[in-house]
């Protein structure tokens, strides 16, 4: 029961959308505007470094809160399972129609919470693979590799978080399956003529 709790609060707390709020405090609307994504990507391209920072921060933020808030109903359980819930709101907002942003920002902060190990390889692999093939979502599917093996073969908890494999592995794959469509799509999209965005 405490796992369902944590992972409905994780859902609810990382669905928030705080993108949308920061931005309209600088009369943006991110979702009109862009790529029409409500994150810190399409937060650069139309309001600069400062907005896209702000958002960035507050989303990783977000996460470690939500992974702190499933630890303390659950443990680790908790931990991985409203850390899960957190980017499933995120990419599936329950306050905007399900229309939510790539779930990068938050994820980042679950795993640096819960799995710090696989956080850092996560944003190496990312970094490298982006400056190799300049996109990022084959940067982004190759880090979720990265992440899903660190779970599950490495050390996980060689600081702070989960210590138990089988959480890590679940949080890690819950992570992957929840991001991964979203980077496809753009990635099948790469090659076909781009639309005309919004004003």
């Amino acid at each position: 029961m405490t796992g369902v709790l944590a992972l409905v609060l994780g859902y609810v707390m990382g669905g928030t959308p705080t993108a949308d709020w920061i931005a309209q405090r600088r009369g943006i609307d991110l979702r009109a505007q862009g790529s029409g994504n409500p994150g810190a990507n399409n937060a650069l391209r139309v309001g600069g470094k400062w907005l896209a920072a702000t958002i960035l921060t507050v989303e990783i933020v977000k996460g470690i809160v939500c992974v702190g808030t499933g630890a303390f109903v659950g443990g680790e359980a908790g931990m991985a399972l409203a850390g899960m819930g957190a980017a499933l709101g995120n990419v599936l907002n329950p306050y905007r129609s399900l229309r939510g942003g790539q779930g990068l920002g938050i994820s980042a902060g679950v795993l640096i919470a819960a799995l710090p190990l696989a956080a850092g390889t996560g944003i190496v692999v990312i970094a490298i693979v982006a400056r190799i093939v300049r996109r990022t979502a084959p940067a982004t599917l190759a880090a979720l590799v990265a992440i899903v093996a660190t779970g599950r073969w490495s050390p996980v908890n060689p600081w702070w978080g989960i210590e138990s494999r089988e959480w890590a592995t679940l949080l890690t794959i819950g992570l992957a399956a929840t991001l991964a469509p979203k980077q496809l799509r753009r990635l099948t999209r790469s090659g076909r003529p781009s639309r005309p965005q919004p004003a």
